[in-house]
C-alpha cells in the first residue's frame, strides 16, 4: 500500500480543515514548501486539494499547481466541474485529476479523460455521496455509486469519510468495505492519526494507497515511518 501525502490549499495557504468545514481551519504555511518536503522524503506522488476551487466551483490555484508539478507528480482535485477546467489543470502537467461533484452531476465528463489520469472522488457523508465541497449530498450511496463507476470503466476512486477528515481518529473501514469489491482500486482518505491505522488499512481488499494529511504535516509520524508499516 502506497502512502500519499496530502496538502489542502485555501487562499494560497496550506491548511487542514475538520470535517471539511471552512470555519474549522488550521494554517500550515507555504504549500510549495510542503511539497518540497514530501518530495525530499521520497514520496512518489502528492495529493493536492484546491479547497478554494471546491468552494468556488472552479480551479483557483493553477499557478501554484504548475510549480508543484515540476517538483513531484501530483494529483489535484477541487472545483473541476467542466471539461475546460479539467483540461486546464491537465495542461499544467499534473499526473491525475480528481473529479467528485462532476462525477455525480455530469458523469459524461469522465469519458473524455484518460483512465490513468483520472481519479473519481467518492466522498461519503451521512451514508451518501457528498458534493460541492461536501456542502451537499446526492441521493446515492457509495457502494452503488462505485459499482456504476466500475461499469463505466473507472480504474481508481478516492474514498473520503467526511466525518473522519482531519480528526486523526482513524479511517472509516466500514465505508471502505462498502466501496470495495467492485473491481476499482481504492485510495483511502480521512482520519489516519497513528501508524496502527495504516497497518489496518493495508489489510483491506482493494485499498491500493492511502492519503495522509494532518498526521504528516503535524509530525505525528514521518513519511518514512508511514511507508514502512505498509
Amino acid at each position: 500500500m502506497q502512502v500519499i501525502p496530502a496538502i489542502d490549499v485555501l487562499d494560497g495557504r496550506a491548511v487542514r480543515l475538520v470535517h471539511g468545514k471552512r470555519e474549522a481551519v488550521t494554517d500550515f504555511g507555504d504549500p510549495l514548501a510542503l511539497v518540497e518536503q514530501f518530495a525530499a522524503a521520497g514520496a512518489p506522488l502528492v495529493h493536492v486539494v484546491d479547497l478554494s476551487g471546491a468552494f468556488e466551483g472552479r480551479p483557483v490555484h493553477t499557478a501554484l499547481f504548475e510549480q508543484m508539478a515540476k517538483i513531484v507528480p501530483i494529483q489535484v482535485g477541487g472545483g473541476l466541474r467542466t471539461a475546460d477546467a479539467i483540461q486546464q489543470v491537465l495542461d499544467l502537467g499534473v499526473a491525475r485529476v480528481i473529479l467528485g461533484t462532476a462525477a455525480v452531476e455530469t458523469p459524461e465528463l469522465l469519458d473524455g479523460i484518460s483512465r490513468e489520469q483520472l481519479v473519481v472522488g467518492v466522498d461519503v457523508k451521512d451514508g451518501r455521496v457528498a458534493t460541492r465541497g461536501w456542502v451537499t449530498t446526492a441521493d446515492t450511496a457509495p457502494g452503488p455509486f462505485t459499482k456504476a463507476l466500475a461499469e463505466r470503466g473507472i480504474l481508481r476512486i478516492l474514498c473520503t469519510a467526511v466525518s473522519r477528515d482531519g480528526t486523526l481518529k482513524g479511517p472509516d473501514e466500514a465505508v471502505l468495505r462498502e466501496v470495495s469489491g467492485h473491481g476499482v482500486a481504492v485510495i483511502a482518505s480521512g482520519g489516519v492519526g497513528v501508524l496502527s491505522h495504516l497497518e489496518s488499512l493495508a489489510k483491506l481488499a482493494d485499498v491500493e494507497s492511502v492519503v495522509v494529511g494532518k498526521a504528516l504535516v503535524t509530525g505525528v509520524f514521518t513519511y518514512a515511518e508511514a511507508q514502512s508499516v505498509c
